[in-house]
């Protein structure tokens, strides 16, 4: 068919790429986008009474390295006329219905266009009432801009054009995509195949005894060119015995959540950064699951016991209301700083949490009983006093003196982001030019936005001057965070100028209560955990201030018995001084990224993190490694 009247798609160019390569980071993203527009497409039909078989093929070509060639995804399902095509090729066009009430899983009508620009070209020929319409899409990468060009109407669709797009009767849609992206590479076929099956978003489909997915997988694979057809993509639930069935109402909302928790024989992977993991409590919301999550057990081992779903109604309705912010718009599932969803996933968090400790003990109880090394001991204890003190002296650097050290021509709170302790009152300083205060008065009003981080004065006065800078006056206010971990921005008003500063709460002298254990600060202890798979092999535990690490993990398994033994050789105290200075570099990076020393740069987020690691490595592991390194173990 020929492609005529070449055309811009109707939106902001820039927004239209970011948006697409936001959404769609691999070959399985667009796979997840296009069988959700299948299968919404299969619902509609049956929400009007209307049969239809289900089956929606993928056509994947690989070329060596793994180079994805062509993606294609069909249907047999509704169709489309020429003008719902042009819609549906618009960003601001044809949703997928669920604003209007419909049950299908689509949320924003978005996925066909993504893909197509995020991958490179493609061509959508769709069949409705034996007429046929298509139209091809790419990125123009001279002007910068999204296009697309419809074909000719073809009504009394032959018996030729209907096979060229392998629907050879009824309505149906193909959509060819040609990848031109070198990022987008394909897994071997029985890996592609997993992974659509267990996508936590597909699992819905994959599993629904009303679809029948296909996978059509041709190219090189083991050295050798290879074609597979019709691979049955057969999601099986998995066992477990359920331990939490219960309604229960989001008390703020009154919103209703069924949750339903069940408890397997053996441990799952974490859904930690990992879409095809199956433990985790899938978030649904009429036909769509949204997300995947353990919340603050993502990395606990005793919680990859547990796999469920939480249906939450109140999700699609205040969508459909126009709160979209309870959605990430790139696709990466529920936006949990929405107070909303945090609603939502403290309540789980609760039933979640005695469950978890639960397992804990049981798995505890098949452990044996054996000590680290008494010699071991003392160095980790002298270890946690070298991390406490160059974890004090790094947070009293990001806290620098309200003396201004800048030219301020407005109204200014300084320090611009700063951490507190919790329970302790923490100084801040509002600036102002002397000519701005004669014009508009000295009184500065205050607030926070958090209730657990509060102001102990709402109103102060600039009645002082800058010794340093006397053309300056300044007013000192005071904050006090209540509970670890919240955050907020503090805001000054003076007569219509604003100013802002964010504040942090975090543990800076966390004291052991009673009970025992070491006593410290930042980090009370260091100590092994023999837990079988773990998912990582060292980490810092919030909860108890203490870095564990994960002697069963293979590489760590290599230079350690279950409780440190071998710690003394050469290799076990280098090992063990890199453990240490992963978990001791990457807690403080977390804690330090955003401030002045830290800059957090939009859209680069992970590089910034890893630039804060770096530093802080290249300060302070050598330190660690020379307590290991000089410790005799007698």
């Amino acid at each position: 068919m020929e492609f005529k009247q070449e055309r811009e798609l109707p939106m902001n160019p820039r927004f239209a790429k970011q948006s697409a390569d936001a959404s769609i980071r691999s070959l399985v993203d667009a796979a997840v986008e296009l069988v959700t527009n299948c299968d919404d497409s299969y619902r509609r039909l049956e929400d009007q009474g209307i049969e239809a078989n289900g089956k929606i093929e993928i056509f994947v070509t690989r070329q060596k390295g793994g180079v994805c060639k062509d993606f294609w995804m069909r249907d047999y399902a509704e169709g489309m006329t020429r003008e719902k095509l042009e819609k549906a090729v618009e960003f601001a066009g044809e949703t997928s219905g669920f604003e209007a009430g419909r049950t299908v899983r689509g949320l924003f009508g978005r996925g066909l266009k993504e893909a197509i620009i995020a991958l490179g070209e493609g061509e959508i020929y769709t069949i409705k009432d034996n007429t046929l319409n298509a139209a091809k899409m790419w990125w123009d990468e001279k002007v910068r801009r999204p296009k697309w060009c419809p074909s000719e109407e073809v009504p009394n669709a032959s018996t030729e054009l209907r096979h060229s797009v392998g629907i050879e009767q009824g309505n149906g849609t193909l959509v060819k995509i040609r990848v031109t992206n070198e990022k987008i590479t394909v897994p071997e076929c029985d890996k592609l195949k997993e992974q659509i099956r267990d996508h936590y978003a597909l699992r819905g489909i994959t599993s629904s005894e009303n679809r029948k997915v296909l996978l059509h997988f041709a190219g090189f694979e083991k050295g050798k060119d290879i074609k597979r057809s019709n691979i049955s993509i057969l999601f099986e639930p998995t066992k477990g015995k359920v331990v939490y069935d219960k309604e229960l109402k989001l008390a703020e909302y009154g919103d209703s959540i069924r949750l339903r928790i069940s408890e397997g024989s053996v441990p799952l992977d974490s859904p930690r950064l990992n879409p095809f993991a199956k433990a985790g409590i899938l978030i649904k919301t009429e036909a769509s699951i949204l997300d995947n999550r353990l919340f603050r057990y993502d990395n606990d081992p005793a919680a990859f016991y547990f796999f469920g779903e939480a249906y939450c109604e109140g999700i699609s309705e205040k969508i459909r209301q126009g709160e979209t912010g309870i959605i990430d718009f790139n696709r990466g599932g529920i936006e949990w700083r929405h107070e909303y969803c945090q609603a939502i996933g403290g309540m789980i968090e609760k039933v979640l949490d005695p469950l978890i400790q639960e397992k804990k003990r049981e798995l505890e109880k098949g452990k044996e009983k054996k000590e680290v090394a008494e010699p071991t001991k003392k160095m980790l204890r002298k270890l946690c006093n070298l991390l406490n003190e160059l974890a004090k002296k790094e947070f009293e650097e990001w806290q620098p003196s309200i003396e201004p050290t800048e030219t301020i021509d407005e109204l200014t709170i300084l320090p611009r982001y700063a951490y507190i302790e919790a329970d302790k009152p923490r100084s801040f300083g509002v600036y102002a030019p002397l000519e701005l205060v004669r014009l508009t008065g000295s009184t500065v009003t205050l607030r926070s936005d958090n209730m657990n981080i509060q102001l102990l004065s709402q109103h102060i006065s600039l009645d002082q001057r800058s010794k340093g800078h006397p053309n300056l006056c300044y007013g000192v206010f005071k904050v006090v965070g209540r509970v670890n971990e919240e955050e907020t921005d503090i805001h000054c008003e003076l007569n219509g100028q604003k100013a802002i500063t964010h504040v942090k709460v975090h543990p800076l002298s966390k004291k052991q209560g009673k009970g025992g254990g070491m006593k410290g600060g930042f980090i009370r202890d260091i100590t092994p955990d023999p837990t079988p798979n773990p998912p990582q092999r060292v980490e810092y535990k919030e909860d108890t201030a203490e870095i564990k690490v994960y002697t069963k993990f293979p590489v760590v398994a290599n230079y350690f018995g279950e409780h440190l033994e071998g710690v003394e050789t050469e290799q076990g105290k280098v090992i063990l001084a890199e453990l240490v200075g992963e978990a001791f570099c990457r807690v403080l990076a977390l804690r330090k990224l955003g401030s002045a020393e830290a800059p957090l740069v939009a859209g680069r987020e992970i590089d910034s993190f890893n630039v804060a690691v770096n530093d802080l490595q290249k300060k302070y592991l050598h330190r660690i490694h020379e307590v290991v390194a000089n410790w005799r173990f007698r």
